[in-house]
């Protein structure tokens, strides 16, 4: 029997044309909906901070199954009859000089310093707020044992699986996952992990994990706090990249950065103490450690780094097949 997929949003699934019916379906009728770091969909109001979770969302309503895949984004056509032509007359640009190609790439391997960290405002009332509730609760002991029974038709959490489980044999079954987590900048969104750009969300959401692993239908608390995910987004200015993660009510005390002049590691406690962003960053160009600085918020964290050479960067992030420092030099005259 030949199995369609299902295209409605939050579903995934594969199914029999024959066995499909009004209530074979659940999923989200509405729009994906991203603010103040929560995500979660129009048409429903639950929201979370964790991309995995909001993926796992289960629908709100109930319905058909749909193989009908949603028609690409329209491109704004050409108007052809203006034929216009418009000169545009501009005065002479005095540029900074690109930095020579020529340049050896600085070690990542160079020693790292502790960036300049300050506090918003907002992150200090909340921090506040926070001591004083944690002070006012009673001390509950915890009951013993954290197991939690796998229920039919868990979904699997890895990043982009759409697989649920359905008994015993569901372990045993491959899962392709995206390892990398999500990026979402000037209007493209894509996986750290394979880079296959998009400007249409469901064409994101739909696109296949580029690793093959084992499902995991139940996190530890200990790796739901490690593996905790966070939107990133970036843009820059002429002398300044920055980089804003939205990970809220951060911990300043239990959080750092630290860099280098081409790699920058960020160690981010939030969300109470009960989640951990961890990353490293290799960045395209170098930085100057002195002039840059991190800012938390109260629900963002915000890190300038001062560009070395004031130029625009082409990404943030160097290349996965460029050179490295010893080999950049012999390949330069081949870009």
């Amino acid at each position: 029997m030949a199995l369609e997929y299902c295209y409605n949003k939050g579903c995934g699934q594969k199914f029999s044309l024959e066995d499909n019916n009004d209530s074979a379906c659940q999923y989200h009728p509405g729009v994906p909906v991203f603010h103040d770091a929560l995500k979660g969909w129009s048409c429903c109001p639950k929201r979370t901070t964790d991309f995995t979770e909001f993926l796992n969302i289960k629908g709100c309503t109930t319905g058909p199954h749909s193989n009908v895949k949603p028609p690409e984004p329209e491109k704004p056509e050409k108007d052809e009859t203006d034929k216009t032509e418009v000169v545009v007359v501009e005065a002479p640009r005095h540029r900074s000089p690109m930095p020579s190609r020529q340049a050896e790439r600085p070690s990542p391997e160079e020693p790292v310093q502790r960036l300049k960290v300050t506090f918003g405002a907002s992150l200090r009332t909340q921090l506040e707020k926070l001591k004083i509730e944690e002070q006012s609760k009673p001390e509950v002991s915890s009951p013993d044992g954290d197991a939690q029974a796998v229920t039919i038709g868990t979904q699997c959490k890895n990043n982009a699986c759409k697989c649920s489980y359905q008994g015993p044999e569901s372990s045993s079954e491959s899962c392709r996952y995206h390892p990398g987590v999500p990026i979402f900048h000037e209007g493209m969104k894509y996986w750290t992990c394979c880079q296959r750009k998009t400007s249409d969300f469901d064409n994101f959401l739909n696109q296949e994990g580029c690793e093959v692993g084992k499902h995991v239908w139940v996190k530890s608390k200990e790796q739901q706090a490690a593996e905790a995910s966070c939107r990133v987004d970036w843009h820059q200015t002429g002398p300044i990249v920055c980089i804003s993660i939205f990970a809220k009510t951060a911990d300043p005390e239990k959080s750092y950065f630290e860099a280098n002049r081409v790699k920058l590691s960020v160690y981010i406690v939030f969300n109470k103490g009960s989640s951990i962003f961890q990353r490293t960053f290799h960045l395209r160009e170098p930085i100057n450690l002195e002039s840059s600085e991190v800012k938390m918020l109260g629900t963002k964290v915000e890190i300038n780094l001062r560009k070395a050479e004031p130029f625009s960067w082409p990404s943030l992030e160097v290349p996965q097949d460029r050179p490295s420092a010893s080999a950049q030099g012999e390949n330069d005259d081949d870009d």
